[in-house]
């Protein structure tokens, strides 16, 4: 017995460890990359400034020398042409920047999931968090998705407001991106709410394409992810679930047809939240 709980004071330091090595090297990274983007900006910029001078300036030379100055823009264009130009440039930094934002979203959700137990908790209205949510993305959703509401939950909830609101802004997320896949038809996202045995129970539908038999198993694996390369960091499922274990309840997915998938989060009542 003392053996048993020597071991598991010894995992949680080894945890503790881990969580802070994390977010430390989170931190240090986060720092130059904030920099590093801001200086591919700035260069993005002065790119599209050194354009726009040159075309001036090749406008200029035609109107003194008319076609006597051609085989001379030629040339000196020519030069340009063997270095890759203008374009090239714009290129480049388009490549460069989408790599430093990768790495700065994937910093972000590193520091997330390392401070995933780490929360408030206090009384809530799940329909107050599920609204307050729906702020920072409704206006994106005017005109092409429609967001229907079906509130239904009374029992308030002990909880992190923002912990859970991150949880929420991830599956409504993904469910936007769901619905961008299909295109050429219209789409609905459902958001619906209810009272259950223990608690409230929370569902998030969307009228996209459907998951993949194939891919279901690793939805919630850290680094997953069906997006196209480059979009998201594969960490959002598995951070949204650990938020929601540490509250005591259990996010899965329970539909996936074509038209239909539908992923449901049920935490405890108040008076049943683990202290």
């Amino acid at each position: 017995m003392g053996s048993d709980r020597t071991d598991a004071v010894a995992y949680a330091q080894s945890q503790g460890e881990t969580t802070a090595l994390v977010a430390g090297v989170a931190h240090e990274i986060n720092n130059p990359i904030t920099y590093v983007l801001a200086n591919l900006a700035e260069l993005e910029r002065s790119v599209a400034a050194v354009s726009e001078t040159l075309a001036g300036y090749r406008r200029e030379l035609q109107s003194f020398a008319g076609g006597a100055a051609d085989s001379r823009i030629a040339d000196l264009e020519s030069k340009l042409d063997e270095c890759g130009g203008v374009a090239l440039a714009s290129e480049l930094l388009c490549d460069a920047t989408e790599g430093a934002q990768r790495i700065r979203d994937l910093v972000r959700d590193l520091l997330s999931l390392a401070r995933t137990d780490e929360r408030a908790s206090a009384p809530l209205a799940i329909d107050d968090v599920l609204d307050q949510t729906l702020r920072l993305v409704g206006r994106s959703l005017a005109g092409r998705i429609e967001l229907v509401r079906e509130y239904r939950a009374t029992r308030p909830i002990e909880g992190d407001r923002a912990r859970l609101g991150q949880v929420f802004l991830n599956l409504i997320q993904n469910a936007v991106d769901a619905c961008d896949a299909v295109p050429d038809r219209p789409h609905q996202i459902s958001l619906r709410t209810r009272d259950s045995r223990r608690g409230v129970r929370v569902e998030v539908e969307d009228s996209g394409p459907g998951i993949e038999p194939g891919v279901r198993r690793s939805l919630f694996a850290p680094f997953f992810t069906t997006k196209p390369q480059g979009s998201g960091t594969g960490l959002g499922l598995y951070i949204s679930r650990k938020i929601v274990a540490l509250h005591g309840g259990k996010l899965a997915l329970v539909r996936c047809a074509p038209g239909s998938t539908v992923f449901r989060v049920d935490l405890p009542a108040a008076e049943l939240a683990a202290p």
